[in-house]
């Protein structure tokens, strides 16, 4: 019998937790450190609210597909026209989204490892997941189980390890908030760290049943992912206080570069960390090229799926390799809010608008 779904209940467990596990350790600590003199847990608690509030309406538009695919029933239901111009900010979010990662990653590694290489040769490691993503949908998933405990365990280990040598004063205040954060676009720009149920609602067929069952997967990955992504947050805090963190570019590695104990058995912390971030953002970068690549065959049935994306993959490394700057990278993040905020909270309900519109008039031209 033929699967409705290519992402099942452990999928989707695996494939989220590694999503945390590749965006966590690169801006968003800096982003919500910068956002509120407050306690940092409650924005932190507020977005994983709205991501499981997102990752719900998603669900309840893919528990109307009947085994379809997302984007095959809107065109279905309006048109191909109206398809893309709803559309039209996912796109800019997926083309942007690997664009950042993509940069980010590559700027982590010359920080750390290799200070002396082109960027535009760090840039080609988008190589391995597009020809991943170019493989299918179970080929990533395969690769996301093997990664996914591999990670998870050295990622656990190292925030472990950076429990020592902190300050815990220096984490207050622990509970007290004004809201402050809610007038910082700092926020807002962190709102990337929870758009993992957003990619995977592109890719593949659903129904209701597959549906429920990816979002209680979901919802496990946020509960599963909030320590990981805190610690993310907090050690940095804990180690350097408040306004340090502030003006560091990636406060987690520069945690890792502080840990200097005789009882640590590897040296380089900074080195493992940025090599397992290297398996997230493989399996990560590949599920966003797959999403794109749904999108373009389902609005251009007759296109050659190798074209779209060897020009996807095209597309991507030379916007990343010409940023110039790290300023530029987080430009981009913050002048791209707009385009997440509707993708995770105005397009579903656009989509549920649009079945419900197609479903209408395929009844009344029955009668």
């Amino acid at each position: 019998m033929k699967r409705l779904s290519t992402i099942g209940g452990y999928d989707m467990l695996v494939i989220q937790m590694l999503y945390t596990g590749a965006a966590a350790g690169f801006i968003y600590p800096c982003f919500i450190i910068r956002s509120t003199e407050g306690a940092y847990w409650i924005p932190l608690v507020i977005w994983a609210i709205g991501a499981l509030l997102s990752s719900w309406m998603y669900s309840r538009l893919l528990a109307r597909l009947n085994g379809e695919k997302l984007l095959a029933r809107i065109i279905a239901s309006i048109g191909v026209v109206w398809t893309c111009i709803i559309c039209l900010p996912v796109f800019l979010f997926l083309f942007a989204a690997l664009v950042t990662m993509l940069r980010a990653y590559s700027e982590m590694i010359t920080m750390t490892m290799l200070p002396t290489t082109p960027i535009a040769f760090l840039n080609g490691m988008l190589l391995a997941p597009a020809v991943l993503a170019l493989a299918g949908m179970m080929p990533i998933v395969r690769a996301a189980r093997v990664f996914f405990l591999f990670t998870v365990l050295l990622t656990l280990g190292l925030l472990i390890v950076g429990l020592s040598d902190v300050h815990w004063t220096l984490g207050a205040p622990w509970i007290r908030t004004n809201g402050d954060f809610f007038y910082d676009k700092s926020f807002y720009a962190g709102s990337f760290m929870w758009m993992g149920f957003v990619i995977t609602s592109f890719i593949g067929p659903y129904t209701g049943q597959s549906a429920r069952r990816a979002w209680k997967a979901y919802a496990t990955a946020i509960l599963c992912g909030l320590p990981f992504i805190a610690g993310h947050i907090y050690l940095p805090i804990v180690t350097f206080g408040r306004e340090l963190s502030k003006r560091l570019t990636f406060p987690f590695i520069s945690k890792m570069d502080a840990i200097s104990h005789y009882w640590v058995l590897v040296e380089n912390l900074t080195a493992i960390f940025v090599s397992v971030t290297m398996f997230y953002i493989l399996v990560i970068m590949a599920l966003k090229l797959r999403a794109v690549g749904e999108m373009f065959s389902g609005l251009i049935p007759r296109a050659n799926i190798r074209i779209i994306y060897a020009l996807a993959f095209l597309a991507v490394y030379t916007a990343a390799t010409l940023l110039t700057s790290w300023r530029t990278v987080e430009e981009i993040t913050l002048l791209t809010i707009g385009f997440r905020l509707y993708v995770m909270f105005i397009f579903p309900l656009l989509g549920w608008l649009a079945l419900a519109y197609g479903q209408r008039v395929g009844k009344e031209e029955s009668l």
